[in-house]
């Protein structure tokens, strides 16, 4: 491990070392930049705060133990969130409690506020039982919750799917897993602090864990103790558990809806009365099944809709093929309109014995055909 890969803030470039120096080779180093620098010696703008630094890091790095605890801070820390490296704390868990088996959930939850949003972004550090609750809760607020905004419908959406594929993230977990096996060294807690660093093995890449065994081999002597295994399987069971739940809603209105849908198209072409008016005020009905039908007032001394079979044709109970056939129609036959589909695909007429049946509109023709007879129920004089 030669080659200076974690240095956050600079202590390894500006004594020129890496983190395998030795002592001696280092408190040399110390000794050559700390003469050039000197402010005694050196004139330039910049060289006591060069001074100072080189004396900060020297006191960081010097020490064996001190270098690796500064090399593990600058693998898990940016710069400007680099902790101060005598005043480390332990983090807890959400019940404020010491826990040797915790983990950071990073968990998105959305609220639909109308034309706006809130969101919160957050990372909870939490045992097996906690995580369970933290993913149920902020679940369930997505669904019940997060689509209600403009701009909170994409947003939710994306919240719920870095919450079931992404919520254990390496990076989060490394860093509160060392950082406090680093802290339980410092507190003399060594088997708490070999339990954690174990742990964070599983996040590392291959030059972060080389820095872990390390830290693990200098601890000397422990005892592992004996922590829940986690199942991050069961977290995204309780996610889609939620997916599912409103999938399954969503289908049942669907079906609602369909089946209501269903039930009026078939009231729709059910058999039904249906109620002819004349002008005297005079009722009669037609047992013919039909579609939704634009009924036209029957006045039996009005011409004009008196139509006749242009060719020979089948008279049908309902305004499709596929019903009963009423009865043959010859050509020339005079028939009163008294209603048509919608699509003026049929229309409903009445024959001279009051009766009334369907026929294709293309089968007849304006005006009359052949003689009315004076029994007529169709057309008086």
């Amino acid at each position: 491990m030669d080659k200076v890969l974690f240095d956050q803030l600079g202590y390894f470039k500006i004594l020129e070392v890496t983190p395998d120096a030795s002592e001696e080779n280092i408190r040399q180093n110390y000794r050559r930049l700390a003469k050039f620098w000197h402010p005694d010696h050196n004139k330039s703008p910049n060289a006591l705060d060069m001074f100072q630094a080189l004396s900060v890091a020297y006191e960081t790095l010097k020490d064996k133990q001190s270098r690796l605890k500064y090399t593990i801070l600058s693998m898990i820390y940016d710069k400007a969130n680099f902790p101060d490296m005598g005043a480390l704390a332990l983090l807890y868990n959400m019940h404020g409690q010491q826990d040797i088996n915790l983990r950071a959930i990073h968990m998105i939850e959305v609220t639909g506020k109308g034309l706006g949003h809130q969101s919160i972004n957050k990372i909870y550090y939490c045992n097996p039982a906690e995580a369970i609750n933290v993913v149920r809760n902020i679940t369930k607020h997505n669904w019940l919750y997060g689509f209600w905004g403009i701009t909170a419908f994409g947003l939710n959406i994306k919240a719920i799917l870095q919450n079931l594929f992404a919520f254990n993230c390496d990076k989060d977990n490394l860093t509160l897993l060392m950082h406090n096996a680093l802290v339980y060294q410092a507190e003399g807690k060594i088997n708490e602090a070999a339990s954690s660093a174990m742990q964070a093995k599983q996040y590392a890449n291959r030059e972060q864990l080389a820095y872990i065994n390390q830290f693990i081999n200098e601890l000397g002597n422990f005892e592992l103790p004996v922590i829940r295994k986690w199942n991050f399987a069961k977290l995204r069971q309780v996610q889609l558990f939620y997916f599912g739940g409103f999938a399954c809603l969503l289908c049942l209105i669907l079906g609602i809806w369909h089946l209501d849908y269903l039930r009026a198209d078939n009231e729709d072409k059910a058999q039904v009365k249906q109620v002819v008016v004349f002008n005297d005020g005079k009722k009669t009905f037609s047992d013919v099944a039909v579609a939704k039908i634009f009924d036209i007032p029957v006045d039996i001394y009005d011409k004009d809709k008196l139509y006749h079979v242009i060719t020979k044709t089948t008279a049908m109970h309902g305004a499709d093929k596929g019903f009963d056939a009423y009865r043959e129609v010859e050509v020339g036959t005079t028939v009163r309109i008294t209603g048509y589909t919608t699509d003026k695909a049929w229309m409903r007429v009445m024959f001279d014995n009051g009766e009334m049946a369907f026929i294709e509109t293309k089968k007849l023709a304006p005006g009359i055909g052949n003689n009315i007879p004076l029994w007529s129920k169709i057309y008086k004089e």
